[in-house]
């Protein structure tokens, strides 16, 4: 996801523990306890939109398994602000339920047991006060746009809101006619009901979570854009040709990132002109970009890249907690960054990282104890900032140098591989690195992830009788291990990068070479932080 142009802060919820101690325990909304006792198998989403009111209409069937312990409640995360339950059955029955504070609290049937199943059918309607944006395009037209990040999916639909719950989904969507309606997974169907009514439906056999699991409702024009059928454009009729210029360089984007990362995880890759708040909304096989970023100048060429990374991180492997965000938007970034270096080249990407690395600076001064990691997450919005984006990207990048590109590939290819289609945390992807490096990186993760702030090295050098003279200091408290080069000129007219290994406070490293004109560290700026002459 690209960060928000604006966004209002998300007003607080509860929602009770899904456990037997329920009754006398709650913790802020936005967090999963540790031992969720049942499993979203499926959510199924019939779906009434209509252009007389903006009141929603639908029946949601929630397929719930319960794989070893059946609680005395089935809680899901669901609003009572807006959204007013006019039916429900568990099992095949009716049932009580208690709707209030965000949740859906039923008791769940005496009929289960340890490893069984069965379904929850609850019949509603409403005005939702967030999660289906209802509004007008800039031309004037009335749209539908699910938007449900981080958590604002339960705003219109009974759900567990949290990255941790991942589930198959089926939207079944009636609207009028004149509408075209995008949604996750594989198109089943799109009939006329009669000359003013059409049903839509869209089916996603892959699990995601809830936070790009959406639909997309306007009068769209749609084309192609690929050979293989993988990629869609779904645009406003009357500015189609400036969105089409836009999107145009989504399929060599794609298969750049291909390239890199082997099979693409889902069925499609479509590019969705939307009413997003986001800059990009990477939606699980059907990316929002907001209709203002949209100006025939292809200028989003890099979120383009940022959103079709996230298809592998943050859809396919999907951070188990909020706290783990950085596996999503650091990827994301990383991704970014690679398509900027292989399209643009060199220059273009330093030239972004040094806007970045200020960003990150800056931010982590005015913010001091802020990491990559950071728990508790007290406010889900405020974990779009330049940590879990650009310093997370950066570490990816350190990593890549500190290991190879050889060996870095294979252990992102191996962390996908090992968690696609399911959660991870931090801690899985380091064992994975530490696996296929063969290498004990836990310091290199304990001062990226875990430590706030960013080097500071005060250098000096000297040449004299054969033999470069290196002075390093680190000026934090903090001792770094660094990998970085330093670019040797020579006399002659030549130049060699040597590489050098920090892990002391100060530290002196002497090199054997010809005779030095000038050095230059780490001229590729690997390294997030400062390097300084004394």
């Amino acid at each position: 996801m690209e960060k928000p142009f604006h966004m209002p802060v998300i007003q607080s919820c509860k929602f009770f523990i899904l456990c037997f101690l329920f009754l006398t325990n709650s913790f802020s909304f936005g967090q999963r306890p540790e031992t969720a006792v049942f499993d979203i198998q499926n959510y199924q989403f019939d779906v009434v939109l209509t252009d007389t009111s903006d009141v929603v209409n639908v029946t949601a069937v929630v397929s719930i398994n319960y794989p070893s312990t059946v609680p005395e409640y089935t809680v899901l995360d669901f609003a009572n602000t807006g959204m007013e339950v006019k039916a429900l059955s568990f099992g095949g029955k009716e049932v009580d339920y208690v709707h209030r504070s965000d949740v859906l609290k039923i008791p769940t049937p005496n009929t289960i047991q340890s490893g069984g199943s069965t379904e929850l059918v609850v019949t509603y309607q409403g005005i939702p006060s967030d999660g289906l944006v209802i509004s007008q395009n800039k031309h004037g037209e009335r749209t539908f746009f699910a938007e449900h990040w981080p958590n604002r999916a339960h705003h219109w639909l009974p759900v567990i809101d949290h990255p941790s719950e991942k589930a198959t989904c089926e939207f079944r969507v009636t609207a009028p006619a004149k509408y075209r309606v995008v949604a996750n997974g594989d198109l089943q169907s799109e009939e006329l009901m009669d000359s003013n009514w059409k049903q839509t439906i869209w089916k996603m056999n892959k699990p995601i979570s809830s936070k790009v699991m959406v639909i997309g409702v306007a009068p769209f024009v749609t084309k192609t854009l690929d050979s293989e059928g993988m990629i869609k454009a779904w645009v406003y009729e009357k500015t189609q040709a400036l969105a089409l210029h836009d999107f145009s360089e989504a399929p060599a984007i794609y298969e750049m990132l291909v390239g890199y990362m082997g099979t693409y995880p889902f069925t499609k890759c479509d590019q969705v002109e939307s009413s997003t708040r986001f800059g990009g909304m990477e939606n699980a096989g059907n990316i929002f970009y907001p209709e203002t970023s949209l100006t025939g100048e292809q200028k989003i060429n890099q979120t383009i890249a940022h959103e079709i990374g996230h298809q592998w991180f943050g859809n396919a492997v999907t951070e188990g907690d909020w706290a783990d965000l950085w596996i999503s938007e650091g990827f994301a970034t990383f991704f970014e960054n690679y398509w900027v270096e292989e399209a643009l080249g060199l220059d273009s990407l330093l030239a972004k990282l040094q806007k970045e690395e200020k960003k990150v600076l800056d931010f982590q001064r005015k913010n001091p104890s802020q990491m990559i990691v950071q728990r508790p997450v007290e406010n889900l919005n405020k974990l779009m900032n330049p940590m879990t984006y650009d310093k997370a990207g950066w570490m990816l990048r350190m990593l890549r140098y500190r290991v190879g590109e050889e060996t870095f590939q294979k252990l992102i290819l191996a962390f996908y591989e090992q968690y696609k289609y399911d959660i991870a945390s931090t801690q899985d992807f380091i064992n994975v690195a530490n696996e296929i490096s063969d290498v004990n990186l836990d310091k290199f993760f304990e001062q990226w992830f875990y430590t706030p702030g960013a080097p500071d090295v005060r250098c000096h050098w000297s040449y004299k009788k054969g033999k470069l003279k290196l002075s390093f200091e680190q000026q934090t408290d903090f001792v770094y291990q660094l990998d970085f080069d330093v670019q040797v000129a020579y006399k002659n007219g030549t130049t060699e990068n040597k590489r050098v290994s920090l892990s002391d406070k100060t530290q002196i490293i002497e090199i054997s070479c010809e005779q030095v004109s000038n050095i230059e560290i780490d001229p590729h700026n690997v390294i997030l932080g400062k390097f300084r002459e004394k």
